[in-house]
């Protein structure tokens, strides 16, 4: 078991911390919450694509959210869905444990499970569920915090498949009641979707040149390819591939003017797959292909 770490994040909130490894996305904290000056006196606002259990273990722990706050008695706890803004503080001082580890940790994109059990609780916009043992499958997943910060400190020879046992009977659990983890606020939703947009928008400009796919783009937010289109849709008024494209003319438009490169360069290295595609494509926008673009600014001289 980790303790924790300061919380860094970007432009957008989200959290520049990884958690666990690429070979296994899961990490169980140990922290303190408002004792003097340490990382973990207080949690800034912040997001991450994975998705976090806490339990308050000593003290009250207050769970910030941009729909409100809640409190956490000691023996309580919160689910938090991938995605959603959150932070975390204490009147007094608070022990806590938080479970972090993303939906694909249950199981892979492309598999059979994710499809039927991951991919269809992540595209809800559902956001947390405060966790009591006044409710049976509250108390249940309680449990099963307490028992995956158990088998951590243990370890042994088979602690990964104990955690990952653990992880989707938990899963399963919270698929089950879905219905009952508060969707997003109104005004929540509008600030995770510019997030979104923006985490999408970014990975599109650091990768254009390769080849991308809707899933690709939409899989790098944590999200769903509906929900990667309606971020869009409604943030830019375009499409994830449409704005891909524009993107890619932009950087072409420019080594056709900056460079003398051959245009069947330029297509490759702005990551369209053909040049008969970036020709028609550019023809589309422009009204002219690529060459006699190039010539005519020549002869206007820029």
């Amino acid at each position: 078991m980790d303790s924790c770490a300061p919380v860094w994040t970007d432009e957008t909130l989200r959290e520049l911390a990884v958690h666990g490894t690429e070979q296994f996305p899961f990490t169980c904290y140990h922290s303190q919450l408002g004792a003097g000056t340490g990382p973990c006196a207080s949690v800034p606002w912040h997001w991450h694509r994975e998705v976090e259990l806490v339990l308050a273990q000593r003290g009250e722990a207050h769970c910030l959210l941009a729909g409100g706050q809640l409190t956490l008695a000691a023996g309580e706890g919160v689910f938090i869905h991938a995605g959603v803004i959150h932070s975390f503080e204490s009147p007094a001082v608070a022990d806590i444990i938080s479970i972090l580890f993303t939906p694909e940790f249950v199981a892979p994109a492309g598999s059979a499970v994710h499809a039927r059990c991951v991919a269809p609780f992540t595209a809800t916009g559902r956001s947390h569920a405060h966790l009591t043992d006044a409710v049976a499958w509250q108390a249940e997943t309680l449990a099963d915090i307490r028992a995956l910060s158990g088998t951590v400190l243990a370890g042994g020879p088979t602690v990964e498949l104990d955690v990952h046992t653990l992880v989707c009977r938990m899963w399963s659990r919270l698929f089950r009641h879905m219905e009952e983890v508060v969707p997003i606020a109104r005004a929540e939703q509008s600030a995770l979707m510019h997030a979104r947009l923006r985490r999408m928008i970014t990975f599109i400009e650091r990768h254009f040149a390769d080849r991308l796919s809707l899933s690709d783009i939409a899989a790098d937010a944590s999200i769903s390819k509906s929900e990667a289109l309606r971020c869009f849709r409604r943030g830019v008024q375009t499409t994830p591939i449409e704005y891909l494209n524009r993107y890619r003319l932009g950087v072409a438009r420019a080594r056709l003017l900056a460079t003398a490169a051959p245009v069947t360069q330029i297509a490759v290295e702005a990551g369209f797959s053909s040049t008969a595609y970036f020709d028609r494509v550019f023809r589309r926008s422009f009204g002219i292909a690529p060459a006699a673009y190039r010539r005519q600014r020549e002869q206007r001289g820029g």
